[in-house]
Parts: structure tokens; sequence; C-alpha cells
């Protein structure tokens, strides 16, 4: 088998996915990268179609940087499986490093795909020995560990969260990883107002969700902080983006700062949740293709690439090489920088063998079930992925392991309304046609029971949410859907009610609760559905707005309390619930929960009310002695009937004991 020299990317596409290819070249160590040491570094590249490879270094990150100039270049060595190596003896501490790769007939200068630092824009690996990135205490820093049922997700965007000048944050810390470290910040000093990361203490939420803080390629690293980008095009996988850091010059610090940002929250017991785009690269010049053409992308039968991602590509992860890469990539965020969790972008991309395989590293190294793995169980086209391989999608989720769980678009749209028809509407603003549906949907979830496309094995692996980073805010949804655009900013009664409803369903609903940061106190983007590379103020957390929708950011915090406080809302691994009845009654859901035998909880029946009707109505209960767990101060209980007001949901809960 030839695997030097020009071939057409079908050729290639047929040596790659040969038995032949595989047992000869696959290489399952994680030692790819470099290896310091003050006498030595080890360099390291799996490239088995490369016929020369030179390793050239730097003294600086860019070629822009004042005196920037190469320092020498060396011929590197093939070795086994397809690998090449040198080892220099010298101490080449801070300096920075490239590839000069022939394959496939041409020749490309490259950094490392398994770098660890990089100088600015990622142009440039660089050497480091990564005991100097730890900030004080970090011996002691620990992933957080939170029951499944108090696990409450806020996603949030790094410049975001403290863009805004009413944050509070220090000016040099806004839109940095530094900002989350800024403890005592309010709005414009009123301290019954708290910002930053007192907020998200103040919250009760149990996990940031960041969007991607990867090296990513559409954002200047050395520009003003006018830039944005949401992150979705990852350049080096393995090292921090650097816009977010103080200095982008020198790749140590983007290192530490992360780090002292996990620490801070860490020390709140706040859990980080990582966003990786795995699925895709920046682009087709990518270091990937550099270091070995078409391997790491999906070749159709046409020979063009596929393109699942609808971005023009899609890895392989069902190539035994990426898969291992994948593998490496996510443990070493795990190791190195204690993430709590990670969200894959299009996970239905990657094969099932893949994500369970990653789901057995983890746990084998920190324990079953304790990082979390969930993902977008849908992909954007078609995929070119090998017979035997499953994509990891809505249809395949009995397929991965049952600590991996998904985004569930069907209660989404239920509750709010199709996220890609602006004015359809859901259960809470206005069709009243909907209720039967989400009915039939909540009594098959609690049952444990597939739904629709949905082949989940148990209830934890359903993410409930009704907004994310994607499409319309939930403000600007409920906006829309009752005709009142010019309401973005404003505070409107009817909307707030809706959006209470919203977020009780799905704190009410079993599974892992999610939503974007903002929600809870009607985060606008005045209709920009697609906000990736919008302004930063448009994007931007308007703390303002915490303070002006006070009701509604309380609202949220009482919702996550209560969820905490019974574990049954969970129902995590369907143990907590013998029994579930629900009742239609024009557009009221009653639905009620009977506990396990085995359930040792205070409360062993629980009854969720939804009324999404514009009037108080009367709710005839099965029985008496009920204890009013949670509302919204509307309503009121005279033995079995209660009145319950307008767009509310009341928890009540007994025992029967």
């Amino acid at each position: 088998m030839n695997i030097k020299g020009k071939k057409s990317p079908l050729e290639w596409k047929e040596i790659f996915l040969s038995n032949e290819f595989e047992e000869k070249y696959k290489y399952l160590k994680d030692d790819l990268g470099y290896e310091y040491s003050k006498e030595k570094t080890i360099f390291k590249i799996w490239a088995p179609t490369a016929s020369n490879i030179i390793l050239n270094l730097y003294n600086k990150g860019s070629e822009q940087e004042e005196n920037s100039k190469k320092i020498n270049s060396y011929n590197m060595t093939e070795t086994e499986n397809g690998v090449w190596t040198i080892t220099i003896y010298e101490d080449l501490k801070d300096l920075y490093y490239t590839y000069t790769i022939e394959a496939n007939g041409e020749i490309n200068e490259t950094n490392d795909i398994n770098a660890k630092a990089c100088g600015a824009n990622g142009i440039r690996s660089m050497i480091i020995d990564l005991q100097d990135t730890n900030p004080d205490g970090w011996e002691n820093d620990k992933i957080v560990d939170i029951p499944i049922e108090e696990r409450v997700i806020y996603e949030l965007h790094i410049k975001d969260f403290s863009y805004d000048k009413n944050s509070g944050i220090d000016e040099k810390y806004r839109g940095k990883y530094l900002a989350f470290t800024q403890k005592g910040t309010t709005l414009k000093g009123d301290k019954n107002y708290p910002t930053g990361i007192d907020y998200l203490k103040s919250l009760g939420i149990t996990y940031v969700h960041l969007l991607p803080f990867y090296d990513f390629g559409s954002i200047d690293e050395t520009a003003n902080d006018d830039s944005f980008n949401w992150g979705y095009d990852p350049v080096n996988y393995n090292v921090p983006e650097g816009s977010y850091s103080t200095n982008a010059y020198d790749g140590k610090v983007r290192i530490k700062e992360v780090k002292e940002m996990i620490k801070a929250l860490h020390t709140e017991g706040i859990g980080v949740i990582m966003d990786i785009v795995y699925n895709h690269t920046q682009s087709l010049e990518s270091n990937f293709n550099k270091t070995v053409p078409y391997y790491y992308y999906r070749i159709n039968n046409d020979g063009e690439y596929s393109n699942g991602s609808a971005c023009g590509n899609e890895t392989a992860s069902d190539n035994i090489m990426f898969r291992q890469y994948m593998i490496n990539s996510i443990l070493h965020w795990a190791r190195e920088y204690h993430i709590d969790g990670f969200r894959f972008d299009l996970m239905g991309i990657h094969d099932t063998q893949t994500m369970n395989e990653i789901r057995y590293a983890l746990d084998k190294e920190f324990g079953k079930g304790k990082i979390l793995i969930y993902g977008e169980p849908w992909t954007a086209n078609e995929l070119a992925m090998k017979e035997n391989s499953k994509p990891s999608i809505k249809s395949n989720l009995n397929l991965l392991d049952e600590n991996i769980s998904a985004f569930c678009d069907i209660i989404r749209d239920l509750v709010k309304g199709d996220v890609f028809i602006e004015k359809d509407c859901g259960y809470v603003n206005g069709n009243d046609e909907i209720a039967i549906k989400l009915r039939d949907y909540l009594y098959n979830v609690w049952n444990n029971k597939h739904i629709q496309e949905f082949t989940v094995n148990l209830p934890k692996q359903f993410i409930n949410y009704v907004s994310a980073h994607d499409n319309l805010t939930l403000w600007d949804k409920l906006v829309i859907t009752n005709n009142k655009e010019s309401n973005f900013k404003q505070y409107d009664e009817d909307l707030i009610r809706q959006n209470k409803l919203a977020a009780g369903i799905v704190f009410t609903t079993c599974g892992i609760a999610f939503l974007q940061a903002g929600e809870e106190f009607a985060r606008t983007k005045e209709g920009d559905e697609n906000s990736y590379k919008s302004s930063p103020k448009i994007n931007a957390l308007d703390w303002e707005r915490a303070k002006s929708f006070k009701d509604l950011v309380e609202y949220y915090k009482k919702l996550i309390c209560t969820r905490k406080n019974l574990p049954i809302l969970c129902n995590g691994d369907n143990k907590d619930v013998d029994n579930i009845e629900i009742i239609e009654n024009d557009n009221v859901l009653t639905i009620y929960l009977t506990k396990s035998k085995n359930c040792d909880q205070k409360y062993n029946k629980i009854c969720l009310i939804y009324n999404s009707t514009n009037n108080e109505k009367n709710i005839n209960l099965l029985d008496n002695n009920w204890e009013i767990l949670f509302d919204d101060g509307n309503y009121s209980i005279n033995e079995n009937i209660i009145n319950i007001g307008q767009k509310n949901i009341c928890i009540l809960g007994k025992n029967n004991v």
C-alpha cells in the first residue's frame, strides 16, 4: 500500500477506510505533541502520508511581533505507525514552533494539531511547562460533584458576561476570563443588585456552560474589544482562545487565566461545562488537512467533502485516529483545566462508538457520570459515515451510555413554538391546540417511553430548555408571537406570565434543566435570531434588566431552589416515580406523581398544575391536604379545589404515610 505522493480524494478515502491502513498506522498512545524538560524536548506528530517533515523553531508567536525570527530548522524522522519525531537537547522553554510538512504533492507550514499552547491567533505552537500556568492553590481545585437532581445549567458566552459597563467589572477584565474572578461587583454600586460571579451564586445555578473558549479563528486576538463571535470555528482544539485573555501574545497567560476563572467558579460551587466543536474546523485550510490531507474529514462517493455540519466540512470521528484525538483532547481539558462537563456541538455528526469511548475514558479516570456529557442529537445535512457506524442522533440515543444526554427540541417547541417558524406559537403563547400534544409528551417522558424520534435509556438523558444561544431568545420569541415588536426592551405583564410558565414547565419536567444566560431577566437581542457575529453590545448581558425585571429573576431563583429540594422533578435514573397521571381540561394540565416506595423524600405525592389560559381556573384535585410548594402568589385553595391564576404554574405536595 503506497501512501506517499499525490492522490485524488477518492483514492485517499479508499486507503483510509482500509483495514490494512488502520492496523498498520493506528497509534493510540497519548504522547503526540511534545514532552518538555529543561534538558530536552521530544516532538512527535502522526503523519503517515508525509514524505518529509521539518521542525521550525521561532522566538515569537507571530511574524508581526518585534524582532520575530526563525531560530533553527530540523529534519524529523519517521518511526513506528507513521509517527515522526525528533529530540532537541536544549532548553526550549517558551519558544514557538511549526512543522513544514510535505504530503499529497504539497508543502505546507502548519502549527501542531496536538499543541497545548500557542502564540497570537494560533499561528505558531508554543513550548511551555504547564506547571508555570497553575494559579495559587490550583493543586487543591477539583471538579465539582453535584447530584443529578441539582444540575441546573446556565449557558453563557464569556464576553457577554461582563462586556456591559454596568456589570461593575473592572474595565481591564470586561469580556475576559478574569471577569469571573472578581467578587463584590454590583449594578452601579447598589448592593441589592449583585453582578458577575456573585449574581451567578445568588441565582442558584450549578453549572455554567461556556460557549467555545478553545482557540478559534474568527477573531483577531490582537484587535480591539469590539469584535465578537460565538467561536464555533475551531483552530487549536487544545489551547484556550486568546481574545479573552489580558495578553494574547504570551501563550502562557491565556492558560493561567482560564484556570483562574475555573478556580473562582469552583470556589462558589459552580461547575464549568466547555462547549466543544469537534464536528468541523474553521475551514479546509486547517492544520489537520496540512498534516494528513483528507484523513480527518469525511469524503462522499462523489469525491467531495461531506457537509453534515453545513460549514463546508465534516470531521470523521469514525476514523480511529480522529476518535483517539478527540479522546486525548477531552482528557487534556479535564485533567489540566478541571473541566466539569462537555457540550458537543452537532453531536449527531459523531458516531456512537466515539461518544461511548469518550464517556468510558472520563468515567475511568474521574468516576462514573461525574463529568457531564451532552450535545445536539442532530446534523445539518446527511453524513458520509462508515456503513458500520451509527450517528449519535435522536433515534440512536439508546445506543449511547446512559450518562450521555441530549437537547430535547420537542419540549422546546411545544412550550413556545417552533424555533424555525418565527410566528409559530406553543403552549404558553397562544396555541390552544397543543395542550394535548404536551400532555402526551410529558406522559411518555415520565413513563420513560420512547418519544417520537427520541430513544433515551433514562430521563437524565433529556436536556430540557426553551432558549439557547441559537435562534430567538425566549423573550424575543414571546414578543414576536404576541405581535409586540415595539416592546423588546419594555416590561410587559402578559409576556412575563408567559415567560414564567415556560420556565416553570422546563424546571418541573424530568431530566436536566438548562437556560440561556439572561433568560431570567427577559434577555433581548431585539429580534436578532442568529447573533453569532453581531455586535458585542447586542449580545452582552444587560445588567440593568436584572433590576428592571427583578420579579422574574426572583421567580427563577425560587424555581431553581424548589427543583433542588424536590429530586422527584429530575427523576434522573427513573427510580423516583411509581405512577403518573395527567389530566388535561381546557388547556390546563394537572400532573400527579406518586413516588417510589424506596424514595426517601418528604413528599410521596406531587401535583403539578399548568394553566396556559388567560383566565383563572378552578381545579378539582383528586384528594385533600395538599401543601403549596411553589406558586406565583396567584392562587387560592379550599380543601380539594384550587383556584390558579392565568398563565400560572403551581406545585403541591403531600405525604400519605
